[in-house]
């Protein structure tokens, strides 16, 4: 599974502060399914989210940010790793947050005690974390049971969730898969043997069906009630296209079996 050899993306400000990059990504070669990272510029310092690998892309969304100090790496699941070296390699002092049993050092541990829970600035402290970069602007809720670890995060400012892999938004027409990623005008990424991604996205009964299966939301379901009762307007996930408009509406009808 990867990234094409040569790696493109389309990379804009999605606000003054916050850089996402789009790239294509398939899953065990077959699945095309997208990847995306997001940059944010808080008090002199670049936080990575989801990072894509260290190169000129990366270089390009640090430029289009007008930050390069990167300080922070956040990993919002287990299988979302695959980066994060490279940019240990480039940035030796960078502090990594993540969860529990992932393959990479990180600095800050998110565990089992902090599921079902809102984890905010007090919770962030007890993690070990200091940096207003991070007390300051984010929120996280950490869902043990979903099968790849899933750490979801909301940017207080521009009331923006961020996921990977709780919930996908795959279209007919998607920005992973566009010109500006190296791809044809009317490419269409659910053909072949990716026939299945196209039912994943928030208003599919197989899409929702599968996407039970992997977010396990009976067992997560407080955690989810969490992640709804933030006041999102957006979502941006790593794979398909981000939600601008009814974000909760949609996730409401992905979780509809714990979400009232």
């Amino acid at each position: 599974m990867g990234y094409p050899k040569e790696l493109k993306a389309i990379t804009r400000k999605l606000t003054d502060n916050i850089v996402i990059s789009s790239t294509a990504f398939s899953r065990k070669d077959v699945l095309n399914i997208g990847a995306r990272m997001a940059l944010f510029n808080y008090n002199g310092g670049v936080v990575v989210w989801s990072a894509l690998p260290y190169g000129e892309v990366v270089t390009d969304a640090l430029n289009t940010l007008g930050n390069t100090k990167v300080e922070y790496l956040i990993v919002p699941d287990k299988e979302h790793t695959m980066a994060v070296k490279s940019f240990q390699n480039v940035y030796p002092n960078l502090k990594v947050i993540g969860m529990e049993n992932i393959n990479v050092h990180a600095d800050y541990v998110v565990t089992s005690k902090d599921s079902d829970k809102l984890i905010g600035k007090a919770e962030l402290e007890g993690l070990g974390i200091k940096d207003s970069i991070i007390l300051d602007n984010f929120e996280f809720v950490y869902l043990p049971y979903h099968v790849n670890q899933e750490l979801v995060m909301f940017d207080k400012n521009s009331q923006i969730l961020f996921e990977a892999d709780l919930l996908f938004n795959m279209q007919d027409s998607m920005e992973q898969y566009s010109p500006g990623t190296g791809y044809s005008e009317n490419f269409y990424p659910h053909s072949g043997l990716s026939f299945l991604t196209r039912y994943m996205q928030p208003y599919s009964k197989v899409g929702n069906k599968m996407t039970g299966i992997v977010a396990k939301p009976d067992k997560n379901a407080v955690g989810l009630r969490q992640i709804y009762d933030w006041n999102f307007h957006t979502i941006v996930m790593c794979h398909g296209n981000i939600l601008n408009k009814g974000a909760k509406e949609a996730f409401k009808n992905a979780f509809s079996s714990v979400i009232q």
